[in-house]
């Protein structure tokens, strides 16, 4: 594994009768021929590009865009370690 990422999701969750919202980590993995989402695994030629998008002090958005759509994940803190290395990798 070169580097990898957290990202976050937000789960509302029910007990005994009240509503609780809690928060889910995982990762985003970058290797030399794939990345791996939380819910995906990507060739890395199957990957055209990423970007970022700051929204909160907090929270930003990180994009992954694929042959199978752009897949949004929510960040905390700017992936700019994990974008530079994809770029020294990326298939051209």
């Amino acid at each position: 594994m070169i580097c990898s990422h957290p990202v976050f999701t937000t789960k509302r969750v029910i007990d005994h009768n009240q509503q609780h919202f809690v928060e889910e980590e995982a990762y985003i993995e970058l290797y030399e021929d794939a990345v791996i989402t939380p819910t995906a695994k990507f060739k890395i030629e199957d990957v055209h590009d990423v970007s970022y998008r700051n929204l909160t002090g907090t929270y930003g958005f990180f994009y992954l865009h694929t042959i199978k759509g752009v897949y949004p994940f929510k960040v905390k803190g700017s992936p700019d370690v994990w974008m530079k290395e994809y770029k020294r990798v990326q298939v051209k």
